[in-house]
């Protein structure tokens, strides 16, 4: 007579996850990790289902264990992951360096004659200020030398509706010539004009670059400014009307 034979199942099926590393070219494709930095991925590795006739004993004592240990529903051994590092935003950001005129602060009445029409000259920022009484009015964007003229107040001498230059190396034709001052080095006037052009009507310098920080220097001595704002200046300024250099 045989007895039946108590068979204990110690072993466990375990389902075991594979991992591949994909590595990827920085900007290749939207939305992948920088070059150098592995993406992760888990393939999943399908297990057969027990087939003797003791599964019921190994799937009983695994249903113990996943009870006592709180495990999922799937018996999985999961392979370390290595995560991209990331890089923390810097909590400030460097001020955008000044490019124009247009980066200034504001106007100083102060520099203003007190009563009367009067002019104020920035070297430092290559920008101008219309003044009434002390009052400012329009700040306009300019193009000068870097040494001349000094800090000072000037009184206009002369006005010219055309004048003309040799000092970029050929003729060059100065509008709405608004003297007020002499160069340090020749003894030439100083004074406002539009941006000088050769005969070809070809410009010294492009009209939009007038106020640019990076132009500071070019002019030989002169206030260049705008063909508009050369009429004004021209037009509103008369002879002994005050020009203030503050830079």
């Amino acid at each position: 007579m045989s007895r039946p034979i108590a068979i204990t199942i110690l072993g466990a099926v375990i389902a075991g996850t594979v991992t591949l590393a994909v590595s990827t070219d920085e900007g290749r494709d939207a939305g992948v990790v920088a070059a150098g930095h592995p993406v992760v991925a888990s393939v999943p590795v399908a297990t057969s289902p027990p087939t003797s006739a003791s599964a019921r004993a190994v799937e009983e004592r695994r249903d113990r264990v996943r009870s006592t240990r709180g495990a999922s529903s799937t018996a999985t051994i999961d392979a370390p992951t290595t995560a991209a590092p990331t890089s923390a935003a810097p909590s400030t950001s460097a001020a955008a360096a000044p490019q124009s005129w247009r980066d200034a602060p504001g106007a100083d009445a102060a520099a203003c004659a007190e009563s009367g029409r009067s002019i104020v000259v920035d070297k430092q920022w290559q920008r101008a200020w219309f003044c009434q009484d002390g009052a400012v009015g329009e700040v306009i964007p300019i193009t000068t030398a870097a040494n001349q003229p000094d800090a000072g107040t000037y009184d206009v001498y002369a006005e010219d509706y055309q004048s003309w230059s040799t000092l970029t190396g050929q003729p060059a034709t100065l509008d709405r010539f608004v003297a007020f001052t002499y160069g340090k080095y020749q003894g030439l006037r100083i004074g406002f004009h539009a941006v000088p052009y050769y005969a070809d009507a070809t410009l010294v310098q492009p009209l939009e670059s007038v106020g640019d920080l990076a132009r500071f220097g070019e002019s030989s001595g002169c206030i260049r400014v705008l063909p508009e704002h050369a009429e004004a200046i021209y037009s509103s300024l008369s002879l002994g009307d005050e020009v203030r250099v503050i830079s």
